[in-house]
């Protein structure tokens, strides 16, 4: 016997909607964008959503001036949306199943969304705000074509969706990915995989004074509060360049910036094991920072030992002499380059090297969880719609 599947939202919603003769949406349909407008109004006011930091940035990501600017974004000429597009979301970060849904809605398409079933309060909340939205009138038809479900993934619903969607979006680990790779589907179908990733910061301790550390310092820790640190774009890895001799001082502040905002240290045993194992290797010191947040001083960096990184706040510190030696030492898994200190043309140039595989984001320090239509290397908007050629 299947498994069953629960119909987060609409609580009326069904999957027999699914097929090829329903109606799309334009793209950037009037109709969507006063409902995603609703949805950040919402979120921006609701009280418990306002006690989520997650969702109070996604509330703002919604709205309707960013909205205009991803519009000035998204391709242009006759651009029609795939169809039926089925994500697989994500566990790690609560809010990631909205992300790639607005991307496709807004581009016209009908969407299943397949929920983790990790429990989660923040997922909660999220899917209360949508019911409520799809059970108004005018919202009821986006609401009839836009099902949020969650089923236990080895059921055979993955199967079934996989043989009837024109688009498959594929969040998780790498293992998982492959898993649903590898289910037949339609020969025209996309697959958009988002596979595994991590990221790093790099920092110019030339650049580094005790006037600007505090805001340094409170960056860093912006990009790692979120979900954990175990968003694929929140820095694990430190590359060190320059001057060290603030160093200390500064991961110091960044271990006060957490305390005062009421991380717990419910961390430190996963951070004591994570530093034995690595310590095992002889490629690391002795911790420098071992409270609220973790950080390691390494004299290398092998990406296996991420499997070893449990989150909450653990930094492996790296010194290099040029940006260059973060060409040599990344594979096509280091996702986002955050920085901080150094001139973007600089960084411009180090990105074009075309023996660099890795780096499909570099963002200032405190910006790496900004999400945009542009993730892991593809134009969100162009690989959700299809361009229809006149000549």
């Amino acid at each position: 016997m299947m498994s069953p599947l629960n119909m987060l939202a609409p609580v009326n919603g069904s999957l027999d909607v699914i097929n090829d003769n329903i109606p799309y949406f334009r793209c950037f349909d009037e109709n969507v964008l006063a409902f995603i407008e609703s949805l950040s109004n919402e979120l921006l006011k609701n009280s418990e959503a306002k006690t989520y930091p997650e969702l109070v940035a996604l509330g703002f990501w919604l709205r309707k001036s960013n909205l205009k600017k991803m519009q000035s974004l998204s391709p242009t000429g006759v651009i029609k949306p795939l169809g039926w597009v089925v994500h697989f979301t994500p566990s790690n970060v609560d809010t990631m199943f909205i992300y790639s849904w607005i991307c496709s809605l807004l581009m016209g398409n009908n969407n299943v969304i397949r929920v983790a079933t990790k429990s989660s309060d923040i997922k909660d909340c999220l899917l209360n705000i949508l019911n409520l939205l799809f059970a108004k009138p005018e919202f009821v038809q986006i609401g009839q074509h836009n099902l949020f479900v969650h089923y236990d993934k080895h059921s055979a619903y993955s199967a079934e969706l996989s043989l009837i969607c024109d688009v498959r979006v594929i969040w998780g680990g790498d293992d998982s990915v492959n898993a649903i790779r590898n289910l037949p589907c339609k020969p025209r179908c996309r697959d958009i995989s988002f596979a595994d990733r991590y990221s790093a910061c790099v920092i110019n301790g030339q650049q580094l004074t005790t006037e600007n550390i505090p805001q340094l310092a409170e960056s860093l820790w912006q990009d790692t509060q979120p979900h954990g640190q175990l968003a694929c774009s929140s820095p694990r890895l430190v590359y060190w360049l320059g001057d060290s001799i603030l160093q200390l001082e500064l991961f110091r502040q960044l271990n006060q910036v957490a305390k005062q905002s009421g991380h717990k240290i419910n961390s430190l045993n996963d951070h004591l094991v994570t530093s034995q194992l690595l310590k095992s290797t002889a490629k690391a010191d002795a911790p420098i920072i071992q409270s609220a947040i973790g950080v390691i001083p390494v004299t290398e960096f092998d990406e296996n030992w991420l499997d070893w990184h449990l989150g909450g706040g653990y930094f492996l510190l790296l010194p290099i002499n040029s940006l260059e030696d973060i060409a040599l030492l990344s594979s096509n898994k280091l996702q986002t380059l955050s920085y901080w200190g150094l001139e973007q043309d600089a960084l411009i140039k180090f990105a074009q090297n075309p023996s660099i595989q890795g780096i499909d984001r570099v963002v200032p320090a405190g910006r790496a969880l900004d999400f945009s239509s542009r993730w892991d290397g593809y134009n969100l908007f162009e690989q959700l719609s299809r361009s229809v050629e006149f000549s």
